[in-house]
């Protein structure tokens, strides 16, 4: 695996950067010395942030293919060659799969997946075309891993298999990229201040069927309270996300309670290969 320690001078470009891990992602790598290019769907929100820590910014709707693939271009062309690639924006849709509208599927994965692989394939050309190395950076979540504890019982059924893709995807191009000198990481934040649910409800195009009111199913009092105190601010996750880059690393999670989850995960796969004795 590429380690990404030393920053300065080199280029990264964020999605989903106007606010949560994506504006934190963009602060920390521009305090480390990284020409940072930022971009969200929300424009007046992106460039208020880019104008504060003093970065290149282009609004972009990551589920629109021929935007990203403009998006790339421009942030190459305007700040310098694109040696990190943060692939960040997401999006959450609640609700059973089984009541699941087309267009909140399609949003969520078209946000969530496709936006990562709208990113990834005009940066890996430009990549290829100018004979570089390079690397990505994935978010996906604590839900890539397992079905986490405190929050098996809401229905994030989208969400859920959406960040299971994004580890799936990682796997499958760190194996394809590798040999060419192009790192993979997947970053799999547990519980961290970002606005997901607001911005989301806020922010859906017309075409996937407009904006909503947020909403944020209930869980136990007790799983509130224990959610409350593990919740990072972004900040902290992204000096996470920079460290695991740092180390080569190609799941970076940010808390340590995920181990607890995915242990219970490997259990049961355990039990079901212990069938075969």
């Amino acid at each position: 695996m590429q380690r990404q320690g030393d920053l300065r001078g080199k280029g990264a470009l964020v999605t989903g950067a106007a606010d949560g891990i994506g504006l934190a992602l963009a602060e920390a790598l521009a305090r480390a010395g990284a020409r940072v290019f930022m971009s969200d769907v929300a424009a007046e929100k992106l460039s208020a942030a880019a104008a504060r820590i003093g970065a290149r910014s282009a609004p972009c709707d990551v589920s629109d293919e021929p935007a990203v693939a403009r998006l790339v271009e421009r942030a190459w062309s305007e700040g310098g060659p694109i040696d990190l690639l943060c692939a960040n924006a997401g999006v959450l849709v609640t609700g059973s799969v089984l009541e699941a509208s087309r267009e909140e599927i399609e949003w969520i994965f078209g946000v969530n997946v496709w936006g990562i692989v709208h990113a990834c394939r005009p940066f890996v050309r430009k990549l290829r075309e100018h004979r570089r190395g390079g690397h990505i950076l994935m978010t996906g979540s604590e839900h890539s891993l397992s079905s986490p504890r405190l929050l098996r019982s809401l229905p994030l059924h989208l969400y859920n298999m959406t960040k299971h893709a994004v580890l799936s995807l990682g796997e499958s191009l760190r194996a394809e990229l590798g040999p060419e000198g192009v790192g993979v990481s997947v970053l799999c934040p547990g519980p961290v201040a970002s606005g997901l649910a607001a911005n989301s409800a806020s922010q859906r195009p017309t075409r996937f069927g407009g904006p909503t009111k947020p909403e944020v199913p209930a869980i136990g009092a007790a799983e509130a309270r224990e959610l409350a105190a593990l919740t990072l601010p972004a900040a902290r996750a992204a000096e996470i996300a920079l460290r695991g880059l740092a180390a080569g690393a190609f799941v970076i999670p940010t808390h340590r309670i995920e181990r607890d989850d995915v242990d219970a995960r490997y259990r049961e796969l355990a039990q079901g290969f212990e069938l075969l004795d």
